[in-house]
């Protein structure tokens, strides 16, 4: 494990495959999802995006931390006034565009699907692992599918959410800081063995 860190160059992300622990099934399975669109969601003064998106996309944007599916589509809570929309098989424009001829001018819509790599993570010892670097009570009693929360780990930015009870979680991580982001999540996941997929050979 400490091999594979050294040799490996600090922007490359770690490659596919097993890594940490070897004997038994894997602990940790962190999967790149490569057909995400990303969009940021920011209601203007005085504007309710939310009441459009509702009446015609049938997907409530929470008011918190929260994160709310539809259809493929998911909105998580950012901010005050600020979501975070993802959309599984689509392309980036396609995903804008839906989201501001929606919303209207009511708010603010950028794309963030080149800015964005999203991560899904599950495995039996996906909370122990995330525990180690993320300062988010993970218990199942405090957070539970559909909640979210914006955090860090190994002082990396990133929105963390979780979409069931296995549990699975999904993380949306900036791509310049991808490669570090999952440098701290394979050494935490080590002693548990870590298997990851669409990341590439290295």
């Amino acid at each position: 494990m400490s091999e594979l860190m050294e040799h490996l160059p600090l922007t490359r992300l770690v490659p596919a495959g097993r890594h940490g622990r070897i004997d038994g099934p894997a602990g940790v399975t962190a999967r790149l999802l490569a057909d995400t669109a990303a969009a940021t969601l920011v209601a203007r003064r005085a504007g309710r995006p939310e009441d459009m998106l509702a009446a015609q996309l049938g997907l409530a944007l929470p008011p918190g931390p929260k994160a709310c599916f539809k259809d493929g589509l998911t909105a998580i809570g950012t901010g005050p006034g600020r979501w975070l929309v993802l959309e599984d098989g689509a392309a980036a424009d396609t995903l804008t565009d839906r989201l501001a001829a929606t919303a209207g001018d009511q708010a603010a819509v950028t794309e963030q699907s080149d800015a964005l790599l999203v991560f899904e993570l599950s495995g039996p010892s996906v909370r122990q692992a995330l525990a180690k670097g993320i300062t988010v009570d993970l218990d199942p009693i405090a957070f539970t599918p559909g909640d979210a929360a914006t955090t860090s780990m190994a002082f990396v930015g990133l929105t963390l959410w979780q979409t069931d009870a296995a549990p699975t979680y999904r993380i949306a991580v900036a791509r310049s800081f991808a490669a570090a982001f999952l440098r701290a999540l394979t050494a935490a996941a080590a002693e548990y063995g870590i298997f990851l997929e669409g990341t590439g050979r290295g």
